[in-house]
């Protein structure tokens, strides 16, 4: 396990901090819900005192929902045009309606002292009564309305268009051209049959309300004759029968019309100043909505689309509860249900909270029944939004919580920075003690950390005193053959000098075959020791010797000038292209590097054959090449070539070499600063050799 995964491991142990806290922020926030909930329920059963045995609008306690049907008008915020569509009633979708028989749909609104209507029928044949007084009537609608006066009014138009409601009468419900002037309608044909949108006196509608559709087909059977259908909002009639009056008696059958009243406004009026922060909403036992003002959250009611801070969206988070949604709570728009339902059964109050939206904020609220005498007739449902951060109102446990959650981070940062840093320099030295031994066989004994005053510091010195010793041992090695060639000079002298005076010795035995062996393995031990001796002289030459800038093409054409005379039998070409030959280094140490080059070509190269000697370049490079014809280079050799003590020669070759030629090609190209290869060339005829030097204008 790497040393970042150990200590990571040990960061985690500082979430107990933020787990410690989050305990503590939960069990006040239970304590913060407990006191709310006590609080609201206060508000809300002094609330229904006040309402308690008053006679209110829509609030009888004669009504018996379960026997009676309700329509249910909301209140709208803005007077619609009568247009013939409810477009601009801004009601949402799931906004309560009503059935009409079985293809009539009933939405109604109350805008100040108005009431609107909106039925949707669906009609694939349409009848319009083609002129006054004719028959058929064609399709219309009855409105019964029980206000302070009994009222049944026909919706009829002749096509599409604003029109006046009129009076009628049983048994026909025929138009009557006697209009009644605060009803009017806007009658609209849709793609499944029409819609009507009509507007009435409020106080004309009162507190029963029904609606009938009278819809005429043409006869199947008989194309000139009409067959009459009659759907209804609060009886069933089957066909042919129109006589609706006849069902109802005394206002008994017609639907309730449900709407919120001025008096209920007036009863609350001293809970005004309560409403600033809190919702109330005043219904009947069926749930149906009479009075709905105030607000749950008015410091954040116009910041919905508002960005979380990061410490909210934490609060949030911590603060989160499985509560059902606020929305179900009204469902459909209009009607309070399930909790609602729950204290209207058991006539009892209730709290219940619901969670709003993603940011964690929730909403109490707490129903309280309102009585006339011992009849249960509505229920008063008080709200407040607790908002899962707002409601952690002590300032001090929000700065425990921040300071513990930034504590926390903090140490989690800061031990997870520290184990990088480890971890980056443990890496540092491993990947120093890999590269410390260079392709070119050089010892970096400068390891990273070595200054530090920990472990990993101890570690890197005790790696770089071993690199030390290595590299002083690499040295002795580099130098043995200095030494080597020193000592042997001595006998290999003393070798020459008693052969010079056996030869003056005079002899009866012929001893020239064996003196000219001793004198060919000594000319032989003598060749390898001054080869030895170049390669340590240049080694030190290069030591002490201080680059310079020079012009690499006289130099090498002054060379090149005197090889005919010293490699008789080659031919030398010399060719320049290069536009740079300004270099930074030795012209002594470059007129050694051509010279092995050339020996070496000519060591290889057949008689009578050319020596190609370029100097080629780039803006950055010039490049000397030196090209013989010959044998090719093994190709695992073309990379080794340059090295110490490495030849490619035949075994057999008379002329002892040990590779120390090339060797100190590839020194002089060092110090050069630049880089020496080898490759046959393509036409598989010779090899070619080329060093690439650095140009001064680089």
């Amino acid at each position: 396990m790497s040393l970042r995964t150990q200590l990571f491991g040990f960061a985690l142990l500082t979430l107990a901090m933020p787990w410690a806290g989050y305990e503590v922020v939960q069990s006040l926030e239970d304590s913060l819900r407990s006191e709310l909930e006590i609080t609201l329920l206060e508000n809300a059963n002094s609330i229904a005192n006040v309402l308690n045995n008053r006679e209110l609008d829509m609030l009888n306690p004669n009504w018996n929902e379960a026997s009676e049907k309700t329509i249910y008008a909301h209140t709208l915020d803005q007077q619609p045009g009568l247009n013939g569509t409810m477009e601009d009633w801004g009601l949402p979708d799931n906004a309560a309606n009503f059935k009409v028989g079985s293809s009539g749909t009933l939405w109604l609104g109350q805008h100040d002292y108005h009431l609107y209507l909106f039925l949707s029928f669906n009609d694939d044949d349409l009848i319009y009564q083609s002129s006054v007084g004719s028959t058929p009537y064609g399709d219309r609608v009855i409105l019964f309305m029980g206000g302070d006066e009994e009222l049944s009014l026909l919706l009829h138009a002749r096509t599409e268009g604003m029109y006046q409601a009129q009076h009628s009468a049983p048994p026909n419900w025929a138009p009557t051209e006697n209009f009644y002037n605060s009803a009017i309608f806007n009658w609209n044909e849709t793609e499944t049959g029409y819609g009507i949108e009509e507007r009435v006196d409020i106080r004309d509608a009162g507190e029963r309300l029904g609606i009938s559709i009278i819809n005429a087909n043409q006869s199947i059977t008989n194309k000139s004759t009409y067959e009459v259908n009659v759907e209804s909002s609060w009886i069933e009639l089957g066909e042919d029968d129109i006589d609706l009056q006849s069902y109802w008696i005394n206002n008994k059958s017609l639907g309730r019309l449900l709407y919120r009243g001025q008096n209920l406004a007036s009863a609350v009026a001293d809970f005004r100043q309560l409403l600033t922060d809190h919702r109330l909403r005043i219904v009947n036992k069926e749930g149906w909505v009479l009075f709905d003002e105030g607000t749950t959250d008015p410091l954040t009611d116009n910041l919905d689309n508002s960005p979380l801070s990061l410490s909210e969206l934490f609060y949030s988070f911590i603060l989160r509860r499985n509560d059902p949604p606020y929305d179900i709570l009204q469902d459909p728009i209009g009607q309070l249900t399930q909790k609602i339902a729950i204290s209207t059964q058991t006539e009892s109050s209730q709290t219940a909270w619901y969670s709003r939206g993603t940011e964690g904020s929730a909403i109490v609220t707490t129903s309280v029944p309102i009585f006339h005498g011992s009849t249960l007739t509505g229920v008063v449902v008080l709200e407040k939004s607790s908002d899962a951060i707002l409601t952690l109102a002590n300032g001090a446990l929000v700065s425990l919580m921040s300071v513990s959650l930034a504590a926390t981070l903090l140490v989690f940062i800061s031990l997870l920075g520290y184990a990088t840093w480890l971890s980056i320099r443990v890496q540092k030295l491993s990947q120093a003690a890999d590269s410390a031994l260079d392709p070119q066989g050089k010892i970096h004994t400068a390891l990273p950390g070595r200054d530090a005053k920990d472990e990993i510091g101890d570690l890197a010195r005790s790696f770089t005193h071993l690199l030390d010793q290595l590299e002083n041992y690499t040295d002795y090695l580099s130098t043995l053959k200095g030494k080597l060639a020193h000592e042997l000079r001595t006998p290999l002298a003393v070798i020459a000098t008693s052969l010079d005076n056996l030869e003056r010795e005079p002899h009866e035995i012929k001893l020239d075959p064996y003196l000219e062996r001793l004198r060919e393995g000594v000319a032989r031990l003598e060749k390898i020791l001054n080869s030895m001796s170049e390669a340590t002289r240049m080694e030190e030459a290069i030591l002490n010797t201080e680059p310079e800038p020079y012009d690499l093409e006289p130099i090498l054409m002054g060379c090149i000038e005197g090889y005919s005379d010293v490699f008789s039998g080659y031919y030398f070409k010399f060719t320049n292209t290069a536009p740079c030959t300004s270099v930074y280094g030795s012209p002594d140490l470059a007129v050694q590097m051509l010279d092995k080059l050339v020996d070496n070509a000519a060591s290889f190269s057949p008689k009578e054959k050319t020596i190609n000697i370029q100097l080629a370049g780039d803006k950055e490079n010039v490049f000397l090449s030196v090209e013989n014809k010959g044998p090719l280079l093994p190709e695992k050799m073309q990379s080794q070539v340059f090295d110490s003590l490495v030849t490619v020669r035949k075994t057999d070759d008379k002329k002892r070499h040990l590779g120390l030629g090339l060797y100190i090609v590839s020194l002089a190209t060092k110090f050069h600063k630049g880089k020496a290869q080898a490759k046959n060339l393509k036409d598989g005829t010779g090899v070619r050799f080329e060093i690439a030097i650095p140009t001064i204008n680089k």
